[in-house]
C-alpha cells in the first residue's frame, strides 16, 4: 500500500491534463446559460489584436464549487486559500449503476488497498461518465454520485476536494443535494465534469486553479494531475 510523496522535481512526472474542452455546444447544467464565444475584434478583418466575448455560467465544464454555492453565508471562490489547490490526491474508481450512490464502503475499500486518505488530500471519483462526455444525451441524466454517509466519511477524513466526473456530485435523482450540502457545508470544495481521469493511478497530484471572481459561487478551473513516472 505504497503512498506517493511530492519529490519537487517535475521531471520525476507525467501531466495529465483533466479538463473538458470549452466551446459551443458542450454540456452544461440544466438551465444554466451555454457558453458562447463571440468575435469582437479580429486580426483577419484588420483590427489591431484578435478578441472573443465569453458568456458561460461559473458551473461550466470542469469546475469546482465554492462553499457559497449551497451555503448561505459561507466562502466564495475568491475567500478560498490557494493551498487548496495543490496536492496529494486518491483516485478512486466507482464503477456502480447509473443514478446510484457511492457508498461509504467503497472508499474503506479504497483505504484496504491502496492507503488511507489523510487530511489534506483530495480525492477524485471515477464514474467513468467522462467517457460519455462527447454524448451530451447520455451524459446529462441518470449520471451516480456520492452517498451522505460516504461524503461525510471524507469530511472525517479532513479532505480538501472531492470531485467527479459527473454533471453533480450528487446522484442524478437527487432531491436534497446531500452531497453538496455535506461537503460544501464543511468547507470541502467540489469539483465536477473531470476528464480523463481513467488514466489516472490510484494516487497523485492534482493542480487545479480557479478564477479568482469576486462573490463567484464556483469557477471554471484547468485541472492538471501529476502523475509520479515510477
Amino acid at each position: 500500500m505504497k503512498q506517493v510523496t511530492w519529490t519537487g522535481n517535475e521531471a520525476d512526472y507525467d501531466m495529465v491534463d483533466l479538463t473538458h474542452l470549452l466551446r459551443a455546444g458542450m454540456n452544461v447544467w440544466p438551465g444554466h446559460p451555454h457558453f458562447e464565444m463571440k468575435q469582437v475584434s479580429s486580426l483577419e478583418k484588420g483590427d489591431g489584436a484578435s478578441v472573443h466575448a465569453l458568456c458561460l455560467s461559473e458551473h461550466t465544464g470542469t469546475h469546482f464549487d465554492a462553499p457559497s454555492h449551497f451555503i448561505l453565508g459561507a466562502d466564495t471562490i475568491s475567500d478560498i486559500p490557494v493551498e487548496k489547490f495543490f496536492g496529494r490526491a486518491a483516485k478512486i474508481d466507482a464503477a456502480i449503476a447509473p443514478d446510484s450512490q457511492l457508498p461509504a464502503q467503497a472508499l474503506l475499500d479504497f483505504e484496504m488497498s491502496h492507503g488511507r486518505i489523510e487530511a489534506g488530500d483530495a480525492v477524485i471519483l471515477n464514474f467513468g461518465w467522462h467517457r460519455k462526455w462527447d454524448d451530451g444525451a447520455s451524459f446529462v441524466k441518470s449520471w451516480p454520485g456520492l452517498s451522505e454517509v460516504a461524503a461525510k466519511l471524507l469530511v472525517s477524513r479532513g479532505v480538501r476536494l472531492v470531485a467527479t466526473d459527473c454533471l453533480s456530485i450528487d446522484h442524478f435523482s437527487s432531491a436534497r443535494f446531500e452531497a453538496h450540502v455535506a461537503l460544501l457545508g464543511a468547507g470541502v470544495l467540489v469539483g465536477e465534469n473531470f476528464a480523463n481521469i481513467g488514466n489516472l493511478p490510484p494516487w497523485c497530484f492534482l493542480t487545479a486553479l480557479p478564477m479568482r471572481i469576486h462573490k463567484g459561487t464556483g469557477s471554471p478551473v484547468r485541472a492538471i494531475a501529476f502523475v509520479p513516472k515510477s
